[in-house]
């Protein structure tokens, strides 16, 4: 019997050549805002896209990147925390009612001393959070998109539903002619 040759798996390091990657520079692609029509946002329309050129790279070292990354994770952290400031502004003592004055508050009346953000370590903190309809159309507008395609919401929410039923209905055996998967060409679920 011939001896097995031994698993690539189990060499050691050593005849493996230890090769390691190392990466030297981030290159970040920027691209303008359009209006997506390629994600489903998870309620309302308007989903974010963008460009399908860049418009601008930019190459940094790592230690560069990593700190351009803080300080925009900071700068996050600071708006959602001065947004969520302004909403504890706005509710009166029972926390359901805005007053009227409240109502005029802005952004702008929240300032950095009032907000907590030495509290909280960013890099713990920090993930994409879902955005309001109404923030998706302000940054769509604020992007230069002038004209917002309204068909889109009905498309989502068709999309939204569709996804709600997967597979199909039959119990223990498939019944081509009524199973939906079988109908679409999907083996059945």
């Amino acid at each position: 019997s011939v001896p097995a040759a031994p698993s690539i798996l189990r060499r050691s390091r050593a005849l493996r050549g230890g090769k390691r990657v190392r990466f030297a520079q981030v290159t970040v692609y920027y691209f303008a805002r359009r209006q997506g029509f390629t994600c489903v946002p998870s309620a309302g329309g308007s989903s974010l896209g963008m460009a399908p050129r860049h418009h601008r790279a930019r190459r940094y070292s790592l230690s560069q990147f990593a700190h351009l990354r803080q300080v925009s994770h900071r700068q996050h952290l600071r708006q959602h925390l001065r947004r969520e400031k302004l909403r504890a502004r706005r509710l009166t003592q029972n926390g359901t009612v805005p007053s009227a004055e409240a109502a005029g508050l802005t952004l702008a009346d929240v300032s950095d001393d009032d907000l907590d953000v030495g509290q909280v370590e960013v890099g713990d903190y920090f993930y994409l959070q879902p955005l309001p309809t109404k923030r998706r159309r302000a940054l769509l507008r604020a992007s230069g998109v002038r004209r917002i395609d309204a068909e889109e919401r009905q498309e989502l929410r068709a999309l939204r539903l569709s996804r709600e039923q997967c597979g199909c209905l039959c119990r223990l055996t498939c019944e081509p002619r009524t199973c939906a998967c079988s109908q679409a060409g999907i083996q059945c679920q």
